[in-house]
């Protein structure tokens, strides 16, 4: 009697991952002040107060990732009696 055994096991996976985060931030503020207080005994104050604040944020994450495994496993088995 005679008997034989034989286990192929082929595994491949493929993992492609892909990234791509693009943050824009744009603050814009505008502040005006103006300010005119009138006294009667000859004083007069004027105020003004302008004021900009402008900002640009701009972030960009650029991540690419490729993962390969690749296994063959073979098992020969062969039994006689």
């Amino acid at each position: 009697m005679s008997a034989y055994i034989h286990i192929n096991i082929d595994i491949d996976i493929d993992i492609d991952i892909d990234i791509d985060i693009d943050i824009d931030i744009d603050i814009d503020i505008d502040i005006d002040i103006d300010r005119d207080i009138g006294i009667d005994i000859d004083r007069d104050i004027d105020r003004d107060i302008d004021r900009d604040i402008d900002r640009d944020i701009d972030i960009d994450i650029d991540r690419d990732i490729d993962i390969d495994i690749d296994r063959d496993i073979n098992i020969h088995t062969h039994a006689r009696s």
